[in-house]
């Protein structure tokens, strides 16, 4: 959210301020790309397991469901209580 913030008040002062349109249209494309890439992972993907917590680097997420608070609490309820019995 920073990266938008960031974007549109520079967008924003150097448009309005300064009169430079095409710096300002750049910088507001340039983090449009720098958000695209983030988002769909080519920065850098983590995959983290359920039981174990091991985070898994290079994989391709979207070949994952999604991360599920639900079941992420039960296997976390799970290892709490096998840690007791020990």
């Amino acid at each position: 959210m920073s990266l938008l913030t960031a974007a549109c008040a520079s967008f924003f002062i150097l448009a309005v301020i300064f009169y430079q349109y095409l710096l300002a249209w750049a910088v507001l494309l340039g983090s449009a790309a720098l958000d695209g890439l983030l988002y769909y992972g080519i920065v850098g993907d983590v995959v983290a397991c359920y039981r174990c917590g091991c985070q898994h680097r290079g994989l391709p997420s979207r070949a994952f469901d999604p991360f599920e608070l639900a079941t992420g609490e039960r296997f976390r309820q799970e290892r709490l209580r096998r840690e007791q019995l020990q």
